[in-house]
């Protein structure tokens, strides 16, 4: 029993030391890689730009105020949008919906800014029948720079009418006049969703996680962990249906040692294109210094006392203390003080 548990303290110094058994200095050691893939359920997402998106419409003070255009007209109108429609595939993503209008409007003779005639009877679409629709979309094309950076564009689709707005007793036909100023609506709220999320800085936020990387670690009987992280890479976004795959990697440089480092911070290193292996390789640097190795060891050990029973006599073995040393050769010398009977 005794031979064992010495055998176990000497593979203990063996498994940390800082020159393997081969003699590879620890220093040599390739770089650790790790590929953690992760998938984003989007439905929450989607709830979200659900409730963050008004589902009413309306001109200023509808119903009873009017939106006057010119001394000659007037209008008012109210809109209203189905469910959105969302839905991603690979790196794009499809916003859809049906909208719901009725408009009414006044004309009036005027010359220049003089009036020369009171307002008509309000000419009226989708008031006293039902509304009329049409279909608007977006596609929004996204792409992570290797700065950091990630960049949006915005489509417009082409809104989709499916019924006719017809006003004013004669009959006319409003349909393409309300389109196009639907499009000039749609296409301000492209120019500016593209102005605010057109390209979003993603750096200052990773800068703070790649500084939690670099901070050491204690690890209870064991030393200070350092991740050490040389590099990142991330494959493109790609979506299918309800489902966003990222596969983020990690190229780092790991090391357990026992005495506790300076704090070492670095900048954020742009995106490499690695594709990523899948799972993880990883090379561990266990650069720990004699004397504190056999300090947990002595925390193992020291008065640790052995019995040891051979035929009719009944012996023991008290261990003062431990010491690990390393020769020129770069072997592994052990030096154990005892006591017994």
């Amino acid at each position: 029993m005794l031979w064992m548990r010495l055998a176990r303290i000497l593979f203990c110094a063996i498994l940390f030391s800082p020159v393997s058994l081969l003699g590879q200095q620890a220093d040599s050691l390739p770089l650790s890689r790790i590929d953690i893939p992760i998938q984003v359920n989007l439905k929450p997402i989607y709830r979200l730009a659900e409730k963050a998106v008004d589902t009413v419409f309306t001109s200023p003070q509808y119903p009873d105020g009017w939106v006057q255009a010119d001394c000659a007209t007037r209008y008012k109108y109210q809109f209203r949008r189905s469910p959105l429609q969302l839905r991603m595939q690979g790196s794009s993503m499809d916003l859809s919906f049906t909208g719901y209008y009725k408009i009414a409007g006044a004309t009036r003779l005027c010359s220049g800014s003089t009036v020369l005639s009171p307002w008509t009877p309000s000419c009226t679409c989708g008031f006293d029948e039902a509304e009329r629709k049409v279909t608007i979309g977006f596609t929004s094309n996204f792409h992570l720079r290797p700065d950091y950076v990630l960049q949006t564009k915005i489509i417009r689709k082409e809104p989709v009418a499916h019924d006719k707005c017809e006003v004013c007793f004669w009959g006319q036909d409003v349909t393409k006049a309300v389109l196009d100023g639907l499009k000039k609506e749609l296409d301000l709220s492209r120019k500016a969703m593209e102005d605010s999320f057109g390209t979003f800085p993603l750096r200052p936020f990773l800068q703070k996680a790649w500084n939690l990387l670099n901070e050491p670690y204690p690890i209870p009987g064991v030393g200070i962990f350092s991740l050490t992280p040389k590099s990142l890479h991330m494959q493109n976004l790609n979506a299918q249906n309800d489902l966003l795959n990222i596969t983020i990697g990690i190229t780092a440089a790991p090391v357990v040692q026992f005495e506790k480092a300076a704090r070492h911070t670095t900048p954020l290193p742009n995106l490499t294109p690695a594709t990523p292996s899948g799972g993880f390789t990883v090379y561990l640097d266990a650069a720990l210094s004699y004397d504190s190795l056999g300090q947990v060891i002595n925390g193992y050990m020291a008065g640790k006392r052995f019995d040891v029973s051979e035929g009719l006599f009944a012996k023991h073995i008290v261990v003062k203390e431990v010491t690990v040393a390393g020769n020129a050769e770069g072997n592994l010398l052990l030096k154990v003080d005892f006591t017994g009977s």
